[in-house]
């Protein structure tokens, strides 16, 4: 849900003449492709974790099946930030080791532990966008 709401606000603001927008808006859509870009190489990088220790269970299924999932919303973001001049974020590197950490730590833990991180990790976004 999070992810399409970032898709419909860049579509509505950025397919505007960028001139035109006010600064504050500007850096507002800066601020939310940055943040989205993260989360989705987050997510991308917590079920590669994840399949690393239940690769070869019958959990694996239903993990690479969020996986691709992430790695749609990640691609639309790759695409987003350079077509609308923005930076990613400098902390990308820390979102790929702390992603895949958490991933396999939580797999590590068993199916259950996996299955609640990712829902642990959807919750805080989901709150992050109520906001």
């Amino acid at each position: 849900m999070a992810f399409l709401h970032t898709v419909y606000i860049c579509r509505r603001h950025l397919s505007a003449d960028m001139r035109r927008l006010t600064p504050k808006t500007r850096a507002l859509l800066d601020r939310i492709l940055r943040v989205d870009h993260a989360g989705e190489l987050g997510a991308v990088r917590i079920y590669e974790g994840q399949l690393a220790v239940l690769g070869r269970t019958k959990t694996a299924p239903l993990i690479e099946e969020m996986l691709e999932q992430e790695k749609k919303h990640l691609s639309k973001m790759c695409e987003l930030i350079p077509q609308n001049r923005v930076r990613p974020t400098v902390l990308s590197p820390v979102w790929n080791v702390a992603g895949f950490l958490l991933g396999a730590s939580s797999a590590l833990m068993g199916k259950e532990a996996a299955m609640a991180c990712t829902v642990a990790v959807e919750t805080a976004i989901g709150e992050h966008y109520d906001k």
